[in-house]
């Protein structure tokens, strides 16, 4: 109740980052008309990034600087679903079919993946403020402003992502949440066999959807 009224002081327009997938939202939330920004990333990248953020955890709470997980670890356990954050293809699929769902795509969920946003930065910026009501007027320099602020050098120098934070068993660095924000990052530290591995699991789980991560 303490958590509900301390949202509920907070003025409009209210942002929430959430890793709920959609199944599992609250009826309150599809019932309010809110706006729905998804993204989402290649899973070779995707599984990548997770393996370093456990990595840096891991880190903390051991004081060793070894993981406690393996890559290959990681990747079996997000190719079978069977793994602590749920089934990945299955939390894309449940925002990907709503988005394709007649009526829907203009109006709840903004799918966009994080090579669309690297390959045109400023064009999704320009659809997204379209998409929540506020379309940008006039000339770039809105966009281009908020491209700057937005991007991975800007956020990865501002103060508060430098901070610490105490936790159980050590502590932990938020600059940890950014590593290279790269695409294709994952030829570094994939085998082949676990690149064609996960694109043979994201084919045969995609199939049929229209989304395709492979290539």
């Amino acid at each position: 109740m303490a958590a509900s009224r301390n949202l509920n002081s907070l003025p409009a327009q209210r942002l929430f980052a959430v890793h709920v997938p959609f199944s599992l939202l609250p009826e309150s939330v599809l019932d309010s008309g809110c706006r729905i920004v998804y993204l989402c990333r290649d899973p070779k990248d995707n599984f990548v990034s997770l393996w370093h953020h456990i990595f840096a955890l891991e880190s903390t709470q051991s004081n060793k600087n070894i993981p406690l997980i393996t890559l290959e670890e990681i990747v079996d356990g997000m190719c079978t679903g069977v793994f602590y954050v749920g089934p990945y293809f299955d939390h894309v699929l449940g925002f990907w079919k709503e988005r394709l769902l007649e009526g829907s795509s203009s109006k709840r969920v903004f799918f966009l993946t994080y090579e669309e946003l690297k390959r045109d930065t400023t064009d999704h910026v320009r659809r997204l403020g379209e998409f929540l009501g506020c379309p940008f007027v006039g000339d770039d320099q809105e966009v281009e402003e908020i491209v700057r602020m937005c991007s991975f050098e800007n956020l990865s120098n501002v103060e508060v992502n430098k901070s610490e934070e105490q936790i159980p068993h050590g502590t932990f660095t938020y600059k940890s949440f950014f590593r290279k924000g790269e695409v294709g990052d994952h030829k570094n530290w994939l085998s082949p066999e676990m690149i064609e591995r996960i694109d043979r699991a994201a084919e045969e789980k995609l199939s049929g959807s229209g989304l395709s991560f492979v290539g």
